[in-house]
């Protein structure tokens, strides 16, 4: 296990293999298997070709694989070629040129290279089926000038990056450390494996030059060691070995740091510092909201970059190019809430108030790298999430550390060490010395993440989800402490959507911890289930249940089985995946377009085009006419709850108040039996706070698209008891009484009628 760790990212070795090439006869080599044939030993591959030397910087490749994991590990070289006994320098050998299949057999973990499956062997300039930039040498293709073969081609990378011409604007400009033009540039090709891979597997060196203009090693996350972030930085450059962040090379202003030069330093798209640095020094109001400006690479990681890129890389970042380029899953993703909705308030920087886009130029890569976002349009910034100290229960779905390290072991995560969480929680603990400031004894960072791709995929080249398994959760308190009042929920097996179901169903309370509580109710707290609740309601099974009333869904309802039982539905990955990730951009994680103003007009999920089909057939109109009157009927079961001297507010903890002004934590409504007793005769408090939990979670959620027959029966029952107190189906009453008495419009009204019905659904 341990050697293929440390192989993941080892790959072809094509020096070797044009040398197996002119060894002896013309039999057709690839013949016979590792298992078929019979193994010689490295001792009598060395003897014939320990003077073979790499094409290109002129090692011996027996050099270079006694450098290589492979080596170290005792992969011979019939590990990767197959047996020799047919060849000994005449004869086929399984494998003379190992391609990224050949390699794939091994690595199949982070690194793995089914992306680089169809990237080219032979150095063809082009590729149109080929999934990475690499081999097809960028959007530009192959360049061979002076400056640009060092990153547009897979031989003046090497040389480079021997020679120490790597680095900032500084060091590319420098005339003096361009290499001699000893070879014909026109004849180089795209990256290869070899680009980044000696003879043997082990990753290039790669040099630069210190002030003096000496060579020395290019190490800019200071691990003395050469490693991934080290030969990626290599071209697409993040920071020098001195901690200087590269990007616009202007000088320090307000609250971002003086920076180095990219060679590009005048087109943002291009710098990854613009995207990929989150400003240490930024605080909100109170220090509490944290700006985010971009993301945190782990970069003492052992795969930084492949953490969210694998070997595919193509990332389309560029939002003014003609032709527009196509979306890609990072696009996507950086659009998302998972993402925090960064690249749209990068590309806004990028454009002038016309619309149109800024030249190109440091003061438009200064202004995209100080594009940020916040509260405003993301929770990942709302409070300092790694500080484990404070908010250690949050870590499992407001960090992707913390997503990370749930959905590895659910059963034994524990956030930060000390404080019971979870089921039977043991270390490991949720750890952030990424971020800056970050030890295990501050235990916080004036950073914050979002849900990067390693939040959710063990291997995201491959799009290997983590495997939570079946998710259950305990709601009210955890096991640990034993309380009363504590539900266990067990969802089903809902396959790839168990990964989304760990944080997008609640966190604190389920309904039935309101029926258990044996308080009186005149001093109890409003109890929630938090925000993302959506597998409580598409299962049904987390609201509160009115006595003596059904709540099984029909038997045609099938959203909770989509992707798990339901046939024909064109998925297998469950509900939430099978019906949010199966439109064109599937990582915007949305199954519908809106317009600005936030109104639906198209659907995109293929799904629900699949499932609802002719008299049952879904418009956009249709959904949005839905969403309205369910928007309406939150409305008038809130003034319900007003006349009954209970305020809510969606967007203030705790929610619900007991003043209609005076909305803060200190004027929490808490006397529940007060409410009760006014209602004759006196209702249960608990029934009260029900109406209020029913209104927090579907307020809180799409239920009108998740599950519609639960969530009108919730709202149906709320609607009712609240009235007066029984459920005696008054529900037009009750709408009626709310618009006379001016708390709802007579559209609402007429809205929440339409949707609800005459009788309870």
């Amino acid at each position: 296990m341990q050697m293929r760790r440390l192989a993941l990212m080892l790959f072809c070795m094509l020096p070797m293999a044009a040398l197996m090439y002119g060894c002896g006869s013309s039999n057709k080599e690839g013949s016979g298997t590792p298992s078929t044939v019979a193994a010689v030993g490295d001792t009598a591959c060395v003897q014939c070709h320990s003077a073979a030397k790499d094409p290109v910087t002129g090692e011996t490749i027996v050099a270079q694989y006694n450098k290589s994991v492979h080596y170290l590990t005792g992969q011979g070289c019939e590990s990767c070629h197959g047996g020799g006994a047919q060849h000994n320098g005449k004869g086929p050998i399984p494998y003379p040129i190992p391609d990224a299949a050949r390699c794939a057999v091994c690595h199949t973990g982070t690194n793995s290279t089914v992306f680089q499956a169809a990237l080219l062997q032979d150095g063809s300039d082009k590729n149109p089926t080929n999934p990475s930039n690499h081999a097809n040498g960028g959007y530009e293709g192959i360049a061979t000038g002076e400056k640009c073969y060092r990153c547009h081609s897979g031989e003046g990378a090497i040389l480079s990056n021997v020679a120490g011409y790597t680095g900032d604007k500084t060091i590319i400009d420098n005339t003096a450390y361009m290499l001699n033009q000893d070879r014909d540039f026109s004849k180089f090709k795209g990256i290869q494996c070899s680009t980044c891979h000696e003879h043997g597997g082990a990753l290039r060196k790669v040099n630069t030059r210190n002030a003096a203009g000496n060579v020395v090693a290019w190490d800019p996350n200071n691990n003395r060691k050469v490693d991934q972030f080290d030969l990626c930085t290599s071209c697409h450059t993040y920071q020098n070995p001195d901690g200087t962040l590269v990007a616009s090379g202007t000088a320090a202003s307000g609250t971002k740091p003086a920076t180095a030069p990219y060679y590009h330093n005048t087109a943002w798209y291009r710098i990854i510092a613009t995207t990929h640095w989150d400003n240490p020094a930024t605080t909100g109001p109170g220090g509490t909201n944290t700006p985010i400006e971009g993301y945190v690479i782990r970069m003492g990681g052992a795969n930084p970059c492949f953490d969210c890129h694998g070997h595919e890389a193509k990332t389309n970042t560029r939002p003014d190019a003609t032709p527009a380029r196509p979306s890609t899953i990072h696009t996507d993703w950086a659009n998302s809430a998972h993402g925090g909705k960064l690249l749209e308030n990068k590309i806004a920087a990028s454009k002038n108030p016309d619309g149109t886009w800024k030249a190109r130029g440091t003061a438009t890569v200064d202004a995209v790298m100080n594009a940020y976002t916040d509260d405003a349009s993301s929770t990942w910034s709302h409070y300092d999430w790694d500080n484990t100290a404070t908010r250690a229960t949050c870590q499992r779905c407001h960090t992707a550390t913390g997503a990370e390290n749930y959905m590895k072991n659910p059963p034994k995560y524990n956030a930060n060490g000390t404080v019971a969480s979870g089921y039977n929680p043991v270390t490991p603990t949720n750890t952030f010395t990424h971020l800056s400031g970050w030890t295990t004894t501050t235990k916080t960072s004036p950073q914050n993440e979002v849900l990067y791709c390693w939040g959710c995929h063990s291997n995201a080249g491959k799009g290997t989800l983590h495997n939570p398994g079946a998710f259950s959760f305990w709601y009210g308190n955890d096991k640990t402490n034993a309380n009363p009042n504590g539900v266990l929920v067990t969802f089903p097996d809902a396959k790839n959507s168990n990964t989304c179901m760990t944080c997008h169903s609640g966190r604190t309370e389920v309904a039935q911890v309101i029926k258990n509580d044996t308080r009186d109710g005149s001093n109890a707290s409003f109890m929630y289930p938090h925000y993302m609740s959506s597998s409580l309601i598409v299962f049904g099974n987390g609201g509160y249940e009115y006595t003596g009333r059904s709540y099984a869904a029909p038997s045609y309802f099938a959203h909770d089985k989509i992707g798990i039982s339901a046939p024909n539905t064109g998925t297998t990955s469950g509900p939430c995946a099978g019906c949010h990730m199966t439109s064109p951009n599937q990582h915007k994680f949305t199954n519908v377009t809106k317009d600005s103003a936030g109104k639906i007009t198209a659907i995109t999920s293929t799904s629900c085009a699949t499932c609802h089909t002719g008299d049952y057939a879904l418009t956009a109109a249709k959904l949005e006419e839905e969403k309205e009157e369910y928007d309406a009927v939150l409305n008038v079961l809130a003034a319900a709850l007003a006349s009954k001297g209970v305020y809510y507010d969606a967007h203030a903890h705790p929610y619900i108040y007991g003043d209609p002004v005076l909305r803060a934590r200190a004027n929490a409504l808490t006397n529940w039996k007060a409410i009760a007793d006014t209602y004759s005769p006196a209702v249960s408090w608990k029934d009260v706070m029900g109406v209020a939990y029913n209104l927090y979670t579907l307020g809180h959620d799409a239920g009108w698209a998740h599950n519609r027959f639960y969530s009108k029966r919730l709202l149906w029952d709320s609607l009712d008891f609240i009235f007066n107190g029984k459920l005696d189906d008054d529900v037009v009453a009750a709408i009626d009484a709310q618009a006379t008495a001016g708390r709802i419009t007579a559209a609402e009204a007429t809205a929440a009628k339409t949707y609800l019905g005459t009788k309870r659904p």
